[in-house]
């Protein structure tokens, strides 16, 4: 029998429908569940199109926009019309939705979808050596997913790591009648952990990022897995780990540092040097979380930002912002900016060869080998920024504010900022240029805030799951 073409519509329509905005989905009662997987899942044909709907759900709009928006990245434009106001100023409303809350959905929306594709997967036989390889492949890929995707939930709505603090819900069922509690973190990590290990063992996903035709780098790797795993250790403080597991990331993707021309070209889909995996955008979309296509300005970048980069020197400015000084607004977003398919239209870039590089500096910060951490850190530096002069770091604080700022720069607009305020416990704070009351110009690192609100829809509709203090 063929494949339920119909009810694969019904998955790749239900991802493609996720948006910064989207309504909100329960987390037991998710759109997944409409899949009958008897039907729809008979060959490895129809698991590998179970696998790119979830890939397809994946929101890394959503990272992008909520972690400059809540911190110092952005400034409010004069032109904005109401758009992520609310989460600007941290006035989150559980029972209203918006940016904040909606990566709860959004992201458990994806599990749901791995795991009912994973459910499946167990029921579909092969008979070549071949499908029996890519059966493992899309297995490995489907755990990635369901890892990442937890830990893009955790860190948003849990805080700071502290392992028997509250966490989330650690979901490997599709079962509509599932009421799943919140374990705690180290409960949490340790699925998290186990799902990417899993995955990364798995001999037939590829070592380097592989590129799918003219789409590039839209697949995961052992490298780009690996690199998950270095964040995933980043969070909760494994030093030794997160160095490792950031070189391992390094080694295996066979990326370099780009510089220059290469570099630049990035940010308009040119060029993938640097790049470890992406998400392919071909309509509208990354380019808008800042600009309509009319050209109105929602948010710009923050005067803070700015004043973080030497203009004359760092090669990031004019590649990052795109200044006006004879328009309303001064300066533009330019990261994510236009492509060869159209303005606005570039794709979601999830992970790249510098931020292995921070990664790896830090935790040899951490664990007190400065050398080491100023090697990675100028080597970096070294293709940004010319001329340039080697840094050393005289102590372990120094070393670990310096690479904390290169990460402002180097990542900005990425989806990092509020990851990194929340994993440091460092508070937001934002100067006076950047905003319009002094109410939203300093959020402590302790302020409840600094966990966002469970959706309202999702706390009644399970009777086991409980809200952030605070909400």
């Amino acid at each position: 029998m063929k494949m339920n073409i119909k009810k694969i519509a019904i998955i790749m329509a239900g991802a493609a429908v996720i948006t910064l905005q989207s309504c909100e989905k329960r987390i037991d009662l998710l759109p997944s569940d409409s899949i009958n997987e008897i039907s729809a899942f008979q060959t490895v044909t129809d698991l590998e199109q179970g696998l790119l709907a979830a890939y397809g759900s994946w929101s890394g709009e959503n990272t992008m926009y909520v972690n400059a928006i809540v911190t110092d990245e952005t400034k409010i434009s004069n032109e904005n019309r109401g758009q992520g106001q609310f989460e600007f100023k941290w006035q989150y409303v559980p029972s209203q939705g918006g940016s904040a809350s909606s990566g709860w959905s959004n992201f458990y929306y994806t599990v749901g979808l791995v795991n009912k594709v994973l459910e499946a997967l167990g029921k579909v036989t092969t008979t070549t050596a071949a499908d029996n390889d890519i059966k493992e492949r899309i297995r490995g890929e489907l755990l990635a997913l369901r890892g990442i995707a937890h830990f893009e939930i955790l860190y948003r709505f849990s805080g700071k790591y502290n392992a028997s603090g509250s966490g989330i819900p650690y979901t490997v069922t599709s079962d509509i009648a599932n009421r799943p509690a919140r374990a705690i973190q180290s409960d949490v990590i340790k699925g998290i952990e186990t799902d990417l290990s899993a995955a990364k063992a798995i001999a037939s996903i590829p070592t380097a990022p592989p590129v799918v035709g003219s789409a590039g780098t839209i697949r995961l790797s052992k490298a780009a897995i690996a690199g998950f795993q270095a964040r995933v250790a980043l969070f909760k403080g494994d030093w030794t780990a997160a160095s490792a597991l950031a070189g391992e990331a390094i080694t295996a993707s066979g990326k370099t540092l780009a510089s220059g021309a290469s570099f630049a070209s990035i940010w308009t889909d040119d060029s993938e040097a640097e790049v470890m995996m992406k998400l392919r955008r071909t309509g509208v979309g990354v380019g808008t979380l800042w600009q309509d296509t009319n050209g109105d300005v929602f948010f710009e970048p923050s005067d803070k930002l700015k004043s973080m980069f030497n203009r004359a020197t760092d090669s990031r400015f004019n590649a990052y912002f795109l200044i006006q000084p004879t328009a309303q607004d001064t300066c533009l977003v330019k990261k994510f900016f236009s492509s060869a398919r159209g303005p606005k239209i570039v794709d979601v870039k999830v992970m790249r060869v510098s931020e292995m590089y921070l990664i790896r500096a830090e935790a040899k910060a951490e664990l007190n080998d400065l050398a080491g951490a100023a090697a990675d850190y100028n080597t970096l530096r070294v293709a940004r920024i010319s001329p340039y002069n080697n840094s050393t770091f005289p102590t372990k604080t120094d070393a670990i504010n310096e690479i904390y700022n290169e990460r402002f720069r180097e990542l900005c607009f990425e989806g990092f900022r509020f990851f990194d305020h929340v994993r440091r416990g460092i508070a937001i704070s934002r100067p006076a240029s950047d905003v319009q009351s002094s109410a939203w110009q300093n959020l402590p690192a302790t302020d409840f805030r600094m966990m966002f609100p469970i959706p309202q829809s999702s706390i009644l509709s399970n009777p086991n799951m409980v809200q952030n203090t605070g909400y």
